[in-house]
């Protein structure tokens, strides 16, 4: 099944999900510009939230809870990204059409998340932009990608709320 852009925007602007099959569904992530594909029976979480650039080109940022590959930015147009999935095997793959990607495999390690997690899954940006983890992200974000400071910062937040969500989510199928 493919679900294009468009498809993917209007989950997230009416807070709809779309059930795949019995097992699985794409929904919004609850405070982000994103979705989630949700495998329920094996707790597998891939997100994808997208960033505005201009009205034809975004940056997608992409991650999961159970590779441990860390994170995905995909600069591209709109209107060529879309999610493909397998519903034999619910299994989630994407295409991004032309563009650049950049890959973020330890910009946040799982001790460090491990630490930080009581103190800032769920706090305020402003409480997150306050902490190390915050100076340690932005240090690669400006390493690697030359956007302006709001963006980054944007980049910055996106990053550490994923990582937090997808460590909840794995902390949870440990438990």
């Amino acid at each position: 099944m493919i679900f294009k852009y468009d498809v993917l925007s209007k989950v997230m602007q009416e807070d709809k999900t779309i059930e795949i099959n019995k097992d699985s569904c794409i929904k919004k992530i609850a405070g982000l510009s994103g979705v989630e594909y949700d495998v329920r029976s094996s707790n597998r979480h891939d997100y994808f939230v997208f960033l505005p650039l201009n009205d034809d080109e975004g940056l997608v940022i992409s991650t999961d809870n159970h590779t441990e590959l860390g994170f995905e930015l995909l600069r591209t147009p709109k209107k060529e990204f879309f999610l493909s999935i397998n519903t034999n095997i619910n299994l989630v793959d994407y295409y991004d059409g032309p563009g650049t990607q950049t890959d973020f495999p330890d910009v946040l390690e799982q001790e460090e998340l491990d630490q930080n997690y009581n103190h800032c899954y769920g706090a305020s940006d402003q409480a997150l932009k306050e902490t190390k983890l915050y100076q340690q992200v932005d240090n690669c974000v400006s390493k690697y990608l030359r956007v302006d400071a709001k963006l980054e910062e944007k980049l910055n937040l996106v990053i550490m709320r994923l990582a937090f969500l997808a460590h909840s989510q794995r902390q949870h199928a440990v438990a």
